[in-house]
């Protein structure tokens, strides 16, 4: 019985602390930062009159990525939020996978994402730029 009990402990945290991984694949060279902005902020349950009352707190931020060149991939984004004197502030960067390809290839528009994260904050946000260095993350201000 103690042995399924800490196997069982083990799992959960295992599930925890689990984390997307993005691997090369043919032609690829290395990580960059991709940039972003923040495209829209919306509270989750807006004020409506003639409606029923939601309860729900929060809002959907939604952030386009921007990869540097026509064949390169997004190889994931990091964030952090933070209330900071009655304002919402997310800290974002992303990942920007190289490909070789993409030295001798043409494009109308580079590729983009859209990312989608829910915050617990109604109001509006500010977005804070963190800069990917390899294994270093730092805030651009």
């Amino acid at each position: 019985m103690r042995t399924f009990l800490i196997l069982m402990i083990l799992t959960c945290l295992q599930q925890a602390y689990a984390q997307e991984v993005t691997a090369f694949e043919k032609g690829d060279l290395h990580f960059s930062e991709a940039k972003s902005e923040l495209v829209s902020v919306q509270e989750i349950c807006p004020d409506q009159p003639d409606r029923i009352t939601c309860r729900a707190f929060g809002s959907i931020a939604k952030v386009r990525v921007t990869l540097n060149a026509c064949l390169d991939r997004f190889g994931g984004h990091f964030s952090r939020f933070e209330i900071i004197d009655g304002r919402g502030v997310l800290y974002f960067g992303a990942i920007n996978i190289f490909n070789q390809s993409s030295t001798t290839a043409r494009c109308v528009r580079a590729p983009t994402e859209m990312i989608t994260l829910n915050l617990p904050f109604e109001g509006s946000v500010e977005l804070v730029p963190l800069t990917f260095k390899g294994m270093t993350l730092t805030v651009n201000q």
